[in-house]
C-alpha cells in the first residue's frame, strides 16, 4: 500500500511495529559540540526473544589512533589526513518496556571488543535488558548525550565555520530476523547500515547559521540569538545535517520533490549546473528504479578545504563536489560524475539499505553503474568519461584500465576485507564493469529491467546478493547468474580471450578467461570485404577459414566486453605492423596506460 498511495501520505502512514527517533539537540559551532537527548522507540522485529541492545558510536572512530577506524586507514582517508579528535559521550541511558511500565530504569552500556587490531575501540556498545523482549515487543530507550566532532576528514566534522553533522547521534544497531545483530565497528572502508525509522528532530543553533537536513523543515522558531528548527522524516536509516553562516541557498523543483540546494557564496554558476544535473538524473533514475518517495531532496557544495565531507550521500540529502566555476561545453569528473553518483545512492543505498560493510558492492557497485549509465545516455558512449575539444572518453573503458589488474581482488568481499586502493578498483569499478559487459552483450533495455526489478521489490527491505542473482535470473533465465554474475563479482572471474592467424586463410580464437561471454569476430579479407562471425559463450575457442585470402581479425570488435584485461591480443593481421582498425589502436593504447598505470599506482 505504500507504493500506491502519494509520497506525502505514504511517508505520514506509520508501518506496524515502527521504530521512532525523537532528537532535540542544541548545536555549538564554537566548540564543534553538538549536545542532547534522543528517544527511541524500538520493536523487536525478530523471531526470537531479544536481552541486549547495540548502539552505534560511530564518532568514538576519532577519538584516538588505537581504534579501527584510525588503524584501518592509518589516520588518512581520500588523500585528508587527520588533525584533531572527536568523540561520542553517552550521558544518560535509560530503558522503560512500555506495556510493563511508565517507570524507566537505568541501563548501561558496556563496550565490548570486536575487533583484535584495536583494542580501545568503542564505536560499539552493548546495552544488557532487564526482561527479554519477545517478538512484537517494544522498548524505549531515552539516552543523553554529547556528540564532539572532530576537523573534518573522513565524513563528519568541522572545516572552518562548515560543520558535517554525521552519524552524530547513538543510533542501534539493526536486529536480524534470526535475532542477531548486525554489529561491527567503524571501519575505514564501507560506512554504516541501520534500520528504517521515523526521524523527529529539534535542533537549536545560533541565529547566524543556516541549516540544511534530512527530511522536511516543519517550524523554525527564533529564541533570542538562537533558532529552533524542527525536521521530520519518515521512513529513513540516518539523519544529517550540514551547517554554515555563509550558505546561500536556491530552491527549485524537480517533478514532485523540492529540491535545495546550499553552496558557498561565488559557487552560483557551478551550483546551477548541479541543479540542472540532478534534475535530470532524478528523472532518469525514477524511471528505471521507481518513484523517488520523499518530499525534498537537498544537495550541499562544500567550499575549499571541506574535501573530507565531500561526496558522501544521506537520506534526502548529499554533499557533492567540484570547482565554483562553471565548465560550459566540458563533461569532466569534477561535476556530474560525483553529483549524479551520490544521487543514485538515494535508491542504491538510500531506499534499499544493503548491509554496506559486507556487501558494499551492493551499494558502491550498483550506484557506480547506474551513474555511468546516466551519463552515457546524457553526454554519449565515446563522451561518458571525458568530453572536451579534441578529446573524447568512454568511462567505462577509462575504468577498465583502473581496474582490471591482475592484482584487483573480486568485488564480493566485505569493505574491511580491502585496502583502500583495492576498494576503489574492485567495489566501484569492477563492479560497474560486470554490469556494463552484460548490458552491451545482452541489451541495456534488459540490464534496467533487471536493476529496475530489484530496486522495486527490495525498497525498506536490506536485501543479499542473492536477492540481485534471483533478479538476473528471472530476467536472462535460469543459471544465469550461475554462469555469469557469480562467478565476475564473487569469485573475479575475466572473460579475457585472443585471436591469431595459423594461415592465410584460417584463425582461431581462444578463451583464456572464464566467463562464457557471447561475443563476435571480425574478418576482413585482402579484397576489402569483410564479415562478422558469431561467437557463442558455450564455445571455448572459434576456429575461422575461409576460401578468400585474410586481411585481419579482431574479436569483439564493438567493445562489449569489458572484462579482458589485455586487448592487445584482440586482434590479428598479416602484416604485424599495424593492426588497421580503430578499435584495435584504440585496444593498443589503452594497454599501454594499463601499464605506466600498474606502474605508478592509483
Amino acid at each position: 500500500m505504500f507504493f500506491l498511495c502519494p509520497p506525502s501520505q505514504a511517508q505520514t502512514t506509520p508501518a506496524p511495529c515502527t521504530h521512532r527517533y525523537r532528537i532535540q539537540a542544541s548545536f555549538d559551532p564554537e566548540r564543534h559540540v553538538v549536545e542532547g537527548t534522543a528517544t527511541i522507540d524500538w520493536c523487536n522485529r525478530s523471531s526470537t526473544p531479544v536481552s541486549e541492545l547495540w548502539l552505534h558510536l560511530y564518532l568514538n572512530a576519532f577519538a584516538h589512533s588505537d581504534t579501527v577506524f584510525m588503524q584501518e586507514t592509518s589516520g588518512a582517508l581520500r588523500g585528508v589526513r587527520a588533525h584533531g579528535a572527536g568523540s561520542m559521550t553517552l550521558t544518560r541511558l535509560r530503558t522503560r518496556r512500555p506495556e510493563a511500565s511508565a517507570r524507566f530504569e537505568t541501563a548501561r552500556a558496556e563496550f565490548v571488543k570486536l575487533h583484535d587490531r584495536a583494542s580501545r575501540d568503542q564505536t560499539q556498545a552493548r546495552v544488557p535488558v532487564p526482561q527479554p523482549v519477545a517478538p512484537q515487543g517494544a522498548l524505549q530507550l531515552d539516552i543523553g548525550f554529547r556528540a564532539r566532532l572532530p576537523p573534518l576528514f573522513a565524513r563528519a566534522g568541522f572545516a572552518g565555520d562548515f560543520h558535517v553533522i554525521a552519524q552524530w547521534f547513538p543510533k542501534l544497531a539493526r536486529l536480524q530476523k534470526d535475532g542477531s545483530w548486525a554489529t561491527f565497528p567503524y571501519h575505514g572502508n564501507g560506512e554504516f547500515f541501520a534500520d528504517f525509522a521515523n526521524y523527529e528532530v529539534t535542533l537549536i543553533a545560533p541565529k547566524a547559521f543556516r541549516i540544511a537536513a534530512t527530511g522536511k523543515e516543519v517550524s523554525v522558531r527564533s529564541r533570542g540569538q538562537t533558532v529552533e528548527r524542527r525536521f521530520e522524516a519518515r521512513r529513513v536509516h540516518d539523519f544529517a545535517i550540514v551547517a554554515a553562516p555563509w550558505f546561500q541557498k536556491r530552491a527549485a523543483h524537480a517533478k514532485n520533490t523540492s529540491l535545495m540546494l546550499y553552496y558557498p557564496p561565488g559557487y552560483r554558476p557551478a551550483a546551477e549546473r548541479h541543479r540542472r544535473i540532478t534534475t535530470a538524473a532524478l528523472e532518469y533514475f525514477e524511471r528505471l528504479y521507481g518513484a523517488y518517495p520523499y518530499e525534498t531532496l537537498t544537495v550541499v557544495v562544500p567550499p575549499r578545504g571541506a574535501e573530507g565531507g565531500a561526496a558522501m550521500e544521506y537520506p534526502t540529502l548529499f554533499l557533492t563536489a567540484g570547482p565554483w566555476f562553471p565548465l560550459r561545453g566540458v563533461h569532466l569528473g569534477m561535476h556530474d560524475d560525483v553529483t549524479v553518483h551520490e544521487l543514485a545512492h538515494q535508491w542504491f543505498q538510500g531506499l534499499i539499505a544493503t548491509h554496506e560493510v559486507e556487501w558494499p558492492m551492493l551499494d558502491e557497485g550498483l550506484t557506480t553503474w547506474a551513474a555511468m549509465d546516466f551519463l552515457r545516455a546524457r553526454y554519449g558512449r565515446d563522451r561518458s568519461g571525458i568530453g572536451m575539444p579534441g578529446v573524447a572518453l568512454d568511462a567505462f573503458e577509462l575504468a577498465r584500465v583502473y581496474a582490471l589488474r591482475a592484482d584487483t581482488p573480486p568485488p564480493g568481499r566485505p569493505a574491511y576485507a580491502f585496502t583502500a586502493n583495492e576498494y576503489g578498483r574492485s567495489v566501484y569499478a569492477r563492479t560497474a564493469l560486470v554490469l556494463e559487459t552484460v548490458a552491451r552483450t545482452w541489451g541495456r533495455q534488459r540490464m534496467h529491467r533487471m536493476l529496475g526489478r530489484y530496486a522495486r521489490a527490495h525498497r525498506f527491505s536490506h536485501p543479499s546478493p542473492d536477492d540481485l542473482f534471483r533478479a538476473a535470473d528471472a530476467e536472462y533465465g535460469h543459471g544465469f547468474a550461475r554462469r555469469i554474475l557469480r562467478p565476475a563479482l564473487l569469485d573475479g572471474e575475466t572473460a579475457s580471450m585472443s585471436i591469431k592467424l595459423t594461415g592465410p586463410r584460417r584463425a582461431i580464437a581462444k578463451r583464456t578467461g572464464k566467463l562464457p561471454l557471447p561475443t563476435r569476430v571480425r574478418v576482413r579479407f585482402v579484397d576489402g570485404s569483410r564479415s562478422d562471425r558469431a561467437w557463442p559463450g558455450s564455445q571455448p575457442r572459434l576456429t575461422i577459414t575461409s576460401k578468400r585470402p585474410i586481411r585481419s581479425v579482431l574479436v569483439d570488435p564493438h567493445r562489449h566486453n569489458l572484462l579482458d584485461r589485455s586487448r592487445v591480443d584482440n586482434g590479428a593481421r598479416r602484416k604485424p605492423a599495424a593492426l588497421g582498425t580503430r578499435q584495435s589502436w584504440w585496444a593498443h593504447a589503452l594497454s599501454l596506460f594499463q601499464v605506466a598505470f600498474g606502474a605508478f599506482g592509483p
